[in-house]
């Protein structure tokens, strides 16, 4: 896989495809090859790239506290360096409100955007949420491992997995580095960013998300202008629980363009 440096950091990126460019970001705890059933679904159309920044994948830098900024810093330059831009931007959760922050501050770099079950800033409730985060990954890993399960699909999901299902999702582990990006979370802010977002955007939120509730991402939808707004009937991995209708909006939005083109 490529690599590419910035001023504090080492870039883990992969590349899978032809075509314009598409860049799929994760959220906390997450990796490149999370996305590895949505890259197969557009790799026949587009470059897809998928960064690991820093606390995901092999990515290393200086070990200081991680901020938009830096993130910001490592996607753009993997960006560059794949050579594939302007691209699509497909942010997911922490991923989405770095994407939204990405396409802000380098908007030469980003044709669409998607913002997958994110946020902006931090209310109450959602601080306590990522506070008791940080406190239980501190204290026992691998309890803070089930608290996400449990939170992050919906109770159908869940019951349809059974307890081997579970099992089997928890034996994957969670990246080490995963302390850091929940320290991103608490202290992240873009609200004065949004206004400066004037790329086609959508907005993607997820009805039944007890990660990040739903206002969240109707919130974000009213603070960028021109913004398009969909829901789906998800908790907040609904990258995985609905990734079929996932697919169909965002090459809806993605490919509509290209689609007026030819009629």
């Amino acid at each position: 896989m490529p690599t590419v440096k910035t001023s504090s950091a080492e870039v883990e990126y992969f590349v899978t495809g032809e075509g314009p460019g598409l860049v799929l970001l994760h959220g906390t705890g997450g990796a490149a090859e999370g996305f590895a059933h949505l890259v197969e679904k557009f790799s026949d159309k587009r470059t897809v790239i998928t960064p690991n920044y820093s606390g995901s994948g092999r990515t290393k830098d200086n070990g200081e506290p991680l901020t938009v900024d830096a993130v910001v810093e490592q996607v753009a330059a993997a960006i560059r360096d794949a050579g594939t831009g302007p691209v699509d931007l497909v942010g997911w959760s922490l991923g989405a409100l770095n994407s939204a922050a990405l396409a802000a501050k380098h908007p030469e770099l980003v044709r669409r955007l998607v913002l997958l079950t994110g946020w902006s800033a931090l209310d109450e409730r959602q601080r306590l949420f990522f506070d008791l985060w940080d406190r239980l990954d501190r204290l026992d890993h691998d309890a803070f491992g089930r608290f996400l399960q449990l939170h992050g699909w919906t109770d159908t999901q869940i019951n349809a997995f059974g307890v081997a299902g579970v099992e089997g999702l928890l034996a994957g582990g969670i990246p080490a580095g995963i302390g850091r990006q929940i320290a991103l979370n608490l202290q992240a802010d873009i609200t004065e960013l949004l206004p400066q977002i004037t790329v086609p955007t959508l907005v993607i939120g997820a009805s039944q998300d007890r990660v990040v509730p739903v206002e969240h991402s109707r919130q974000l939808h009213q603070a960028i202008a021109g913004s398009r707004y969909a829901e789906l009937d998800a908790g907040h991995f609904a990258l995985f629980e609905k990734a079929d209708e996932l697919t169909v909006l965002l090459q809806e939005f993605l490919y509509e363009d290209v689609a007026a083109a030819a009629a």
